[in-house]
């Protein structure tokens, strides 16, 4: 099966933002593709994530490997959906592509090309559960914002607890 992420997607609509020990894009950036190479590890899937590259103010070259995951950027001029569009309509069996996206446009365009589509919600909450166990090292970017920039993660989560006390949570049905 070959998975197509629209990574910025999952990571800004998903409870990865909250899961995530990295403040800084970069840092999250490898921090989602390491979760999404300890997935692919286990799931025996290719996995490509798209990017959004253009006007960022930093430089990406088309395309790179991160673990087991194939890392796209688009280019200057077009966008990560375009990157997407353009992966699954070239498909040469789009029943074997698997499009994660919350993205109603590229999810539409996605299932006319004979692809599936599974939202980003659902996929993030399945690598979450099939990678929980997997504990790694911080990269070079979270270990420098931990200790260097003395971000305190246990005093982070206390004020996060004393923000959202009393409220309650929805809980996922599917």
């Amino acid at each position: 099966m070959n998975i197509i992420i629209d990574a910025y997607n999952v990571m800004r609509s998903t409870r990865f933002s909250d899961d995530c020990v990295a403040k800084v894009l970069k840092n999250q950036r490898e921090q989602f593709l390491t979760l999404l190479s300890a997935y692919a590890e286990k799931s025996n899937n290719r996995i490509v994530a798209v990017f959004d590259g253009g006007g960022s103010g930093e430089v990406f070259g088309n395309s790179e490997v991160y673990g087991l995951v194939e890392v796209r950027y688009s280019a200057g001029g077009e966008t990560a959906d375009d990157v997407i569009k353009k992966l699954a309509a070239e498909a040469q069996n789009p029943r074997e592509v698997l499009i994660i996206t919350s993205d109603k446009e590229i999810s539409y365009y996605a299932r006319n090309c004979g692809a599936t589509v599974v939202s980003a919600v659902d996929f993030y909450s399945k690598i979450r559960r099939n990678t929980a166990h997997a504990e790694k090292e911080p990269t070079p970017g979270e270990y420098f914002e931990k200790h260097v920039k003395g971000f305190d993660e246990e005093a982070d989560k206390k004020e996060n607890y004393k923000k959202n006390k009393g409220k309650k949570r929805r809980k996922n049905n599917w």
